[in-house]
């Protein structure tokens, strides 16, 4: 029962999801602090059933009386009322690797996973307070920005749009995008900042840049939404380092501490002991694009499934920051209705799923043995 959860807190991860799940819903962005008497009834029911859903409002009876309040005001009160009753919260996958599959996080695992990165971020230094910039309403951001500084009992600073002030003593909370924007920037940072990144492992050279401009260490984590955090490395050439409330079952499972069930991983790993582990590639053929994970062969099928398209192939396309999709594509009849259709249907999903170019041509390229070549 998250007593550390606050109306303010509350509030601030309801305005990221709002944005978010009314974004999605509408195929275009919406304005910061859209309130419920501003939707229509459709908009209003479907959005209530997400914030049920995400905050488990179910579990107390209580999901009902968000139809009947009309600010986010409300619905915050509405839920941090609530909260102590209900058993944690349910964070979806982005959806870019399939359909999005909801997974359950307890207040329990939440508050020992804050607890894990507490220790391993006040081993490097005292935390002052937490800065963070990025949604609220993923795991990663809630988990950092929201339980990690009630956890450590210090100040946290919310920044979604823009980057807050950031003072002598701050850790600094972001994803990779937005690192690399930050590195590229040359920002000179006060005394004793600390930073923290997760959801795709950072280049050499963007911590290299960062550091070199006078953050005191970046923390790189390694999980999913369905792990939460994993592991840990202070830098690239590092290995990971489990925290401390997990341990190894064996090559392909993690399990909690105290729990008996074991817990897959996405990636192939090499252990070089029982806590410390290297990457080696994920055992799908999924990829990180700004810090989300994209499967190229889900988004390809997608293509596929329109009319106009025959057949498709998606493969990446730059490196590190600059990482996009492409596409080769053969239409099922002429080019231009191919082209339409596309455009049409790309337009609606997040950048990080969108082919940034795409070749049309009348068969897929192959080598001599038929194998598929880039292009």
């Amino acid at each position: 029962m998250p007593s550390w959860l606050t109306i303010t807190d509350c509030k601030a991860v309801l305005n990221d999801f709002v944005r978010a799940e009314l974004s999605a819903y509408r195929g275009a962005p919406i304005p910061d602090g859209q309130q419920p008497s501003e939707l229509d009834s459709l908009e209003r029911l479907h959005l209530a059933s997400c914030v049920n859903e995400f905050f488990r409002l179910h579990e107390t009876g209580a999901e009902d009386r968000l139809l009947m309040t009309k600010s986010l005001d409300e619905w915050a009160a509405l839920i941090a009322a609530a909260i102590s009753e209900t058993s944690g919260l349910t964070f979806r996958t982005s959806g870019s690797t399939g359909s999005p599959t909801p997974h359950v996080h307890t207040w329990r695992q939440i508050e020992t996973e804050a607890a894990a990165l507490a220790e391993r971020l006040t081993a490097k230094q005292p935390i002052q307070r937490v800065v963070s910039w990025l949604p609220l309403h993923h795991l990663y951001g809630f988990m950092l920005a929201v339980a990690l500084p009630a956890y450590a009992k210090v100040p946290r600073i919310y920044g979604n749009q823009t980057l807050p002030e950031v003072l002598s003593g701050d850790l600094l909370v972001t994803v990779p995008p937005r690192w690399d924007y930050l590195a590229r920037t040359g920002k000179a940072w006060p005394a004793q900042i600390l930073g923290v990144s997760s959801t795709a492992p950072l280049s050499d050279a963007t911590v290299a840049s960062l550091l070199q401009q006078g953050l005191i260490g970046l923390l790189d984590i390694y999980g999913s939404t369905e792990t939460g955090g994993v592991a840990t490395r202070w830098r690239p050439e590092s290995n990971y380092q489990l925290l401390s409330h997990w341990q190894r079952f064996d090559n392909q499972h993690i399990q909690r501490r105290g729990d008996s069930t074991m817990t897959p991983l996405m990636d192939q790993l090499h252990w070089l002991n029982e806590c410390a582990f290297e990457l080696q590639g994920r055992l799908d053929d999924t990829i990180s694009i700004a810090g989300v994970n994209v499967s190229p062969s889900y988004i390809a099928s997608r293509l596929r499934a329109l009319s106009s398209v025959q057949d498709c192939e998606i493969r990446p396309t730059g490196l590190n920051a600059k990482r996009r999709l492409k596409a080769f594509v053969v239409p099922a009849g002429d080019h231009a209705t191919a082209k339409h259709d596309i455009a049409n249907t790309i337009a609606l999903w997040p950048a990080p799923e969108r082919p940034i170019s795409i070749t049309y041509g009348d068969v897929i390229p192959t080598n001599v043995i038929g194998k598929r070549i880039d292009w």
